[in-house]
């Protein structure tokens, strides 16, 4: 009897198919290492992409796998590591091999504009970049900026007044992120935009809408990691990327007409933007260390855009949050700024000496990491420990679980700011390897001095001004999706004008 083709070709396809599904996941059985069992296609993302998110997920791996345990993303392996010895041999002493995040599947979904953008750069490439944006985040250029950042948070501040004075709650994400955009746009462009007193300027909609995903996107991603090879020609096609064209194409844009009006009027403007274009080369960065093409500058500006946008803007509204219930911590910090500060302008060797601002801010950062997970890739062949890894395999930091982990961390769920303040009751010393919250070794998030002095000088503005009431939700509920924690409520903040303390005569 004969075999239709047709039916031959369906066989060979289901065989095919079968051994395209099965090839990836034998790393973790071959190596001995315990982990949960893998999906076909999808491997272990199901799970953490699932209704109880990576944050329970992760946890309930490490109690029954330890610390450290083989997963899989979609194809590709992931050893999942929270023990403190392997997280420094990853990112600190043998970095040469783990100088690289982890690319799902060459980043097919990632918009073509930020392919060099410092966040995703990757061998030498990421290595010049980082060398020739470094001198822009120094702690003299930092100190530069102090002024510029000063007089965003000032206008912060008296506009949060104006909605204590009418009673009106405020939603904390619009206007963080509003001040967020101001400094970036101020400090790195010279430009002031003023999204504070209008949340609707460009610069402001277009930031907040880079974190905005439609549940559509959760599909399109489990679909281009687990069938690469079909999707990556179609996300091309389609203009399918992670973050919205229209957002993008309005930074590319302004970035590039900033540039061409600085080419043409020869201002002396001294900005991180300036200090980019004085490495700019129209040729290839081949051969030549030191230089930017126009393109990788452009990709730098969005990055800022990107990162600067969502770690001030974040950590602060999750500090309110916890504030609008720790009337304690308030107090102390208002009382810091009062003593520290007091009617001067705060600059940035006086924030230096806002300790307990400072131990509430790292506190938030412990919570609520910007990223809640960090992810390393061995570009070669790779021994970790007994580990003898193959090229390409990940290695991933639940960063939000090693922050909570009570074997490191008292109370972990507590917030405390105490914890980080020496001689107090509450201080334990702790592992600065299980306290990332901007990475840790060479790759640390070079924009981390800012941050902290955006955050401090957004916190004397508005202490300055306001005491915060409430805040809801009542329970907060977080969305990691995109690694990047997100209320599934947006929170509300309420405050009241402060009554400051009478002076003695």
């Amino acid at each position: 009897m004969d075999i239709p083709i047709w039916l031959i070709l369906a066989l060979l396809c289901i065989i095919l198919l079968y051994i395209y599904s099965q090839h990836p996941y034998k790393l973790w059985k071959a190596l001995q290492v315990k982990g949960p069992e893998p999906k076909i296609f999808f491997g272990n993302i199901h799970e953490i992409f699932g209704p109880c998110g990576g944050k329970e997920t992760f946890a309930k791996w490490q109690s029954r796998f330890g610390r450290v345990y083989g997963i899989y993303y979609f194809r590709e392996p992931a050893l999942v590591v929270t023990e403190p010895d392997w997280i420094k041999q990853v990112f600190i002493k043998d970095y040469n091999n783990f100088r690289d995040r982890m690319a799902f599947e060459n980043n097919i979904l990632l918009n073509p504009e930020l392919n060099t953008a410092l966040f995703f750069a990757r061998g030498d490439d990421w290595k010049r970049v980082r060398a020739i944006m470094s001198p822009s985040f120094s702690i003299a250029k930092i100190k530069g900026m102090s002024e510029t950042v000063n007089r965003c948070a000032k206008r912060l501040g008296e506009h949060l007044l104006k909605f204590a004075e009418d009673g009106v709650p405020w939603q904390a994400k619009r206007m963080l992120g509003a001040y967020a955009i101001d400094v970036i746009t101020s400090s790195g462009f010279s430009i002031d935009v003023d999204s504070i007193s209008n949340p609707d300027e460009p610069f402001s909609s277009h930031g907040r809408s880079l974190f905005v995903f439609k549940e559509s996107f959760k599909i399109i991603t489990f679909l281009a990691s687990a069938f690469p090879v079909v999707m990556s020609p179609i996300s091309k096609m389609l203009r399918i990327w992670t973050f919205r064209n229209d957002d993008m194409e309005f930074f590319e844009k302004s970035i590039k007409l900033l540039m061409r009006q600085r080419k043409t009027d020869k201002n002396d403007i001294y900005d991180i933007l300036q200090n980019l274009m004085e490495a700019e080369s129209e040729e290839s960065p081949e051969g030549c260390k030191s230089k930017l093409t126009s393109d990788e500058i452009v990709a730098q500006g969005i990055m800022m855009f990107i990162a600067g946008y969502e770690t001030a803007s974040s950590t602060l509204q999750f500090l309110l949050y916890e504030l609008a219930t720790r009337k304690d911590v308030m107090k102390k910090i208002t009382d810091e700024i009062d003593d520290v500060i007091g009617d001067q302008e705060p600059t940035y060797e006086l924030c230096q000496n806002l300790k307990y601002t400072e131990a509430a801010i790292n506190e938030t950062l412990r919570m609520y990491p910007p990223l809640s997970v960090l992810t390393r890739e061995c570009s070669k062949p790779t021994k970790l420990f007994h580990l003898n890894l193959p090229s390409k395999t990940a290695v991933i930091i639940p960063v939000y679980n090693l922050q909570r982990d009570p074997e490191f961390w008292k109370n972990p769920n507590e917030f405390n700011p105490e914890r980080f303040i020496e001689g107090s009751p509450s201080y334990r010393p702790y592992n600065p390897l299980t306290f990332m919250p901007f990475g840790i070794g060479p790759r640390l998030c070079i924009g981390m001095l800012l941050g902290l002095l955006e955050m401090k000088l957004a916190l004397v503005h508005i202490f300055k001004r306001v005491s915060i009431t409430k805040a809801t939700p009542e329970v907060l509920l977080l969305n990691d999706f995109t690694m990047v924690l997100q209320p599934s409520t947006p929170i509300k903040v309420y405050c009241t004008p402060r009554i400051k303390k009478k002076q003695d005569s």
